[in-house]
């Protein structure tokens, strides 16, 4: 079934207890990666047969407007869930799958696993890998700041996963929405132009994966001492904040446990985890936390 917008609310339901069946080819909801750690990924997955192109799309609801710090983890399960929803109950209909991925100007959210055939464009779910681009660009920007953030990121995860499928780069291997002809959507948007993203793709996957600040951002630590937690980069809590100028006593005063929930200045941390002394994945550290929910709280 296509569709290019959400219907105002999903973001408030509750998980749907469906037949556990229906979760399989939701398996990539949780997982996160930049263009580099997708590649990393992709190296040991067989490509599925069935895939001979990328389809694009905009998530129109939520727009950038809706989402001004992108995505998070809950977002993707919160549309999961209206996807799997009987339409009775407000649902989109109690689909078994979705679009592969959902993708802001930071990061690249899973959804559908690659080996299942998606839900996104009724013409192209059987050949195509369906992306969702986070904005509305029949009214938002494309071309400049967090809308041109968005689609270079999307251009650079298009490159990964064109150089997995050994597919060539053309306007018949990426293709739009609107291209469906059983659809009358202008998904990705008016303001998005088949040509422009095509040349935004670079042809060196080399060219785009470190331009995303957020990928290594300037916190005053080593790289290696992150770590990939289940679903997404966590620092260590204390670390991380005084490296960004936050006094020790400060922090640890901010830093509360309750019920065995993490907080950190009132703000729930969540995936935020105890390592005890010796222990993995840092013998030196106890409190860790992802870094996207610090950086968030820092721009505040």
């Amino acid at each position: 079934m296509a569709r290019g917008t959400f219907l105002p609310g999903w973001d408030d339901f509750l998980s749907y207890d469906a037949n556990p069946l229906i979760h399989m080819a939701f398996e990539n909801v949780g997982k996160v990666w930049t263009p580099a750690s997708l590649a990393e990924h992709l190296e040991s997955r067989t490509i599925p047969s069935w895939i001979d192109s990328i389809t694009m799309h905009h998530t129109a609801a939520p727009s950038l407007a809706q989402r001004p710090k992108g995505f998070t983890i809950q977002h993707i399960r919160n549309i999961q869930d209206y996807y799997m929803r009987p339409k009775s109950k407000g649902g989109a209909g109690g689909w078994s799958t979705g679009p592969h991925l959902f993708i802001d100007e930071d990061e690249i959210f899973g959804m559908c696993d690659f080996r299942h055939k998606g839900i996104h464009a009724v013409s192209f779910n059987g050949r195509s890998l369906g992306i969702e681009v986070l904005g509305n660009y029949d009214i938002e920007d494309p071309g400049s700041g967090r809308g041109k953030a968005c689609w270079e990121n999307a251009a650079a995860t298009v490159r990964v996963l064109l150089d997995w499928l050994k597919i060539d780069k053309s306007s018949s291997t990426i293709l739009f929405h609107r291209d469906d002809p059983q659809t009358t959507k202008k998904c990705p948007g008016t303001r998005v132009e088949k040509k422009w993203f095509l040349d935004l793709i670079p042809d060196r996957v080399e060219e785009k994966l470190v331009t995303n600040a957020y990928e290594k951002p300037d916190v005053g630590m080593a790289w290696n001492d992150w770590h990939f937690a289940g679903e997404q980069w966590c620092v260590p809590l204390h670390g991380f904040m005084t490296a960004k100028g936050v006094p020790s006593p400060e922090v640890i005063a901010k830093m509360k446990v309750r019920n065995g929930m993490l907080f950190y200045d009132g703000d729930l941390i969540n995936g935020g985890f105890y390592v005890a002394k010796g222990a993995a994945p840092k013998p030196d550290e106890t409190t860790w936390a992802p870094v996207r929910n610090l950086l968030q709280i820092l721009a505040r």
